[in-house]
């Protein structure tokens, strides 16, 4: 219902049922409960007639009266943002920490979210904070399980956010989180089946089919960095060689990127701006990288046969 209301509103309450495979009164029973929530708003002047009675006002996702907080936890920031129920991003803000203390970087945040929906929530309450993070991500547990560039390993972000800001807390793997923003808010065809694959400090993917974001067996669906890439030989964290994340991440294209005399310090943002300014050595290192990625996404794509097959490079402000 809010999926109908979000694509097609203001719209009646009969399209709702239709579109939703709904009884017309369980329609009208279920509006009243949403307007109630917060979440729809009647919208009479869409009409265009005067109506009798309620059932025929149409409905709308209402932006007035809440927000959700969002957290995305990247290898040295964290980007911190607020959005109305239509997804629209109302503020955002970077926050810089040292990843080496899981439980600092936690409670800074912590810290910062109640100033921050003061200051740019325009009075409205927030619905509830969702966090991503790169890496292994068990959000039936709320647990970040590992994350190689930050060194977290088993880290309870969940319960630790939930409890220092009294908000109900969802977190998820940025991948995943990405594919589900693109069923709710992007392309229509995301809502049968997409693909994701993300290539920033991390490299991890994400798939949908049915409608359902996979999670896989402790929720490890969507675990592609440590795929082998034929003929190379980087050392991984993991001690083997050779995998896609020691090959294809930021900091792989950093290191090579100075080892061929390309950028003098290993940052990724140096060698992007070199490509944007049309340096053919730093274009021809990413299209070498985004060339292994298709490979592998092609690879990981096949079982799902999706609709849409997207991919996200992440640079200096991934998504919140």
């Amino acid at each position: 219902m809010l999926q109908a209301a979000l694509d097609h509103g203001p719209v009646a309450r009969s399209t709702i049922a239709r579109l939703a495979g709904l009884s017309p009164a369980a329609v009208s029973r279920l509006c009243a409960d949403l307007v109630g929530a917060g979440l729809l708003r009647e919208v009479p002047d869409a009409a265009g007639v005067k109506a009798v009675g309620r059932p025929h006002v149409p409905v709308e996702v209402d932006t007035g009266r809440l927000v959700a907080c969002g957290l995305h936890i990247a290898a040295r920031h964290m980007t911190l943002a607020l959005v109305d129920l239509r997804g629209s991003v109302l503020a955002r803000e970077r926050l810089e920490h040292q990843a080496a203390d899981p439980g600092r970087v936690l409670a800074r945040a912590a810290r910062r979210i109640p100033e921050f929906v003061a200051e740019h929530a325009g009075g409205r309450r927030p619905l509830g904070l969702g966090v991503a993070s790169g890496g292994w991500v068990d959000p039936a547990h709320g647990v970040i399980v590992e994350n190689a560039p930050l060194g977290w390993h088993g880290v309870p972000a969940g319960a630790v956010l939930e409890d220092a800001t009294g908000l109900p807390v969802v977190l998820d793997g940025h991948s995943r989180a990405l594919a589900r923003a693109e069923q709710l808010f992007g392309d229509v065809r995301a809502r049968a089946s997409v693909v994701h694959l993300f290539v920033g400090n991390v490299v991890d993917a994400a798939f949908a089919t049915g409608g359902a974001v996979h999670h896989g067996p402790r929720s490890a669906a969507g675990s592609v960095a440590h795929l082998p890439l034929p003929g190379r030989a980087e050392p991984c964290a993991c001690g083997r060689r050779g995998c896609l994340q020691a090959a294809v991440s930021n900091r792989a294209l950093g290191l090579r990127a100075v080892r061929e005399g390309i950028i003098p310090a290993p940052a990724f943002a140096g060698l992007l701006d070199l490509a944007r300014a049309g340096d053919r050595r730093a274009i021809g290192l990413l299209r070498e990288a985004g060339a292994h990625g298709r490979r592998r996404g092609r690879t990981a794509a096949r079982p799902a046969q999706p609709g849409v097959a997207r991919g996200h490079r992440g640079g200096r402000d991934p998504p919140a």
